[in-house]
């Protein structure tokens, strides 16, 4: 059973407990069966499955991101610009990290980011020219051109302000090599280089670091690695996780 299995049971549409009988598959698993299975998993790895419930939306993020500022504060003592700054400042610092670090764990290629072309509000202003004309008796004259400014929907988002967070390969992760399928006349795929295979970008630097309140040169000199750790400690966690509900539903 996979962990994004999990969560329709949190809020299932249409369910009756105990009307399916038990059985070895997630599709035949009652819900005190699921329960039961997640409490074996959570007590392998349940920082794992906190995580993924947290990103889904299951649980609040608070008690989560907690534990990554918690971490965040252990490992601090060996870094030497942070143990520098202030313990306040230090405190204050890791706060907003941590909130970062879980915000960009729980990115997928399904999630949704604002609209970078309408900036959220789902229209954009456009500049249009319009010819108007003059009757005189029975013939029209045109006039000059008219420039005005109107609002339009965004094309890239339709209007919704927002749209979804997959990388150009569609969230699959990899590309088609047209070179490589040229030559061998069958479709060659290969690791998407925008995502690396993720299917899906990260939240931008720019971002972090603008929220953190230290420049670009700092940020990838000193806090990069430290960040990127975190967040693979995330993904670690959840991987543990899916393992060891993957053992006790089989």
């Amino acid at each position: 059973m996979k962990l994004e299995a999990i969560v329709k049971y949190f809020s299932p549409k249409s369910m009756t407990p105990g009307a399916v009988p038990c059985g070895m598959t997630a599709d035949t698993l009652t819900i005190t069966d699921v329960m039961a299975s997640l409490g074996m998993a959570a007590a392998q790895s349940a920082i794992g499955i906190e995580l993924y419930l947290a990103k889904a939306g299951v649980l609040p993020p608070d008690n989560i991101t907690n534990y990554i500022e918690q971490l965040a504060t252990e490992r601090s003592k060996k870094n030497r610009a942070l143990q520098k700054m202030g313990s306040h400042r230090r405190r204050a610092f890791l706060r907003t990290l941590s909130e970062y670090v879980f915000r960009d764990y729980s990115l997928s290629a399904a999630s949704t980011t604002k609209c970078d072309c309408c900036s959220g509000t789902g229209f954009i202003d456009a500049e249009v020219f319009t010819m108007k004309a003059y009757r005189v008796r029975d013939s029209w004259f045109p006039q000059e051109q008219d420039r005005e400014q109107i609002r339009v929907i965004c094309k890239p988002c339709g209007g919704k302000g927002a749209i979804k967070n997959e990388c150009r390969c569609r969230g699959r992760g990899v590309v088609l090599n047209k070179e490589k399928t040229d030559f061998q006349g069958v479709p060659v795929y290969s690791q998407c280089k925008r995502c690396t295979g993720r299917g899906y970008p990260r939240l931008k630097e720019a971002e972090i670091y603008a929220a953190l309140g230290i420049p670009k040169s700092t940020w990838s000199r000193t806090y990069k690695l430290f960040f990127d750790r975190l967040v693979e400690h995330c993904h670690m966690e959840e991987a543990s996780a899916e393992k060891a509900l993957d053992r006790v539903t089989h």
